[in-house]
C-alpha cells in the first residue's frame, strides 16, 4: 500500500547520515512539518547512477527547495549513506529506512522480480506533504533507473510550500 493525494502521510523518526560522534541524529516528521511543508527524495540504493542524479540533481537545485524540508529516504544502513553523503555533499540529509517501513507506506518496495536477493529496498518517489501533514504530490517511479521527472519535483516543492 502507498500514499495517494489526500491522506494523512504517515509519521516516521528516522536515522540521518548526516553525523559527528557516536550516533546518528533521529529526524522526525512531525518536528519538520512544525516549520513546514516537507519533499521526501526515495530512491533505492546508494552508489548507483539514477540515485545519484536524482540526489546531485536535489543538491545543484537546491534554492528550489527554498522553505521546504527536502530528506532523501532510502532503506540502507546508516554507514553506507553517510559514506555516500560524505562522497557527493547532497547538501540535504539522508535517511536510513533499514526496515522498509517508512518506504513501504510511502512508495512501496521493489520486489525480488526487479532486483533478485535484494529485500526491502525502496522504489524510487517523490512526495510532497503540506505543513498539516496532508500527502499533496506522489510520484513513483515503475523501474529503479527511471529518474523522477522535473514536473513531478515542481509540483512536491509547490505543495510543500502552500
Amino acid at each position: 500500500m502507498t500514499v495517494s493525494i489526500g491522506d494523512a502521510a504517515p509519521r516516521f523518526d528516522l536515522l540521518g547520515s548526516e553525523w559527528r560522534g557516536e550516533a546518528p541524529p533521529t529526524f522526525r516528521l512531525d518536528e519538520a512539518l512544525s516549520r513546514g511543508g516537507v519533499v521526501l527524495h526515495f530512491f533505492p540504493a546508494p552508489f548507483t547512477s539514477t540515485c545519484e542524479a536524482q540526489m546531485c540533481a536535489v543538491r545543484d537545485d537546491v534554492t528550489a527547495y527554498d522553505g521546504v524540508t527536502v530528506w532523501g529516504v532510502t532503506t540502507h544502513h546508516p554507514i553506507l549513506i553517510a559514506k555516500w553523503q560524505e562522497e557527493h555533499g547532497f547538501g540535504v540529509p539522508i535517511l536510513a529506512d533499514v526496515t522498509g517501513e517508512v518506504a513501504r507506506a510511502y512508495v512501496g518496495l521493489y520486489g525480488e522480480e526487479i532486483w533478485p536477493g535484494l529485500r526491502n529496498t525502496a522504489r524510487r518517489g517523490v512526495i510532497g506533504i503540506t505543513s498539516d501533514g496532508t500527502v499533496g504530490a506522489v510520484w513513483i517511479g515503475a523501474l529503479p533507473g527511471e529518474a523522477p521527472p522535473a514536473d513531478a519535483i515542481a509540483a512536491a516543492i509547490a505543495v510543500a510550500r502552500a
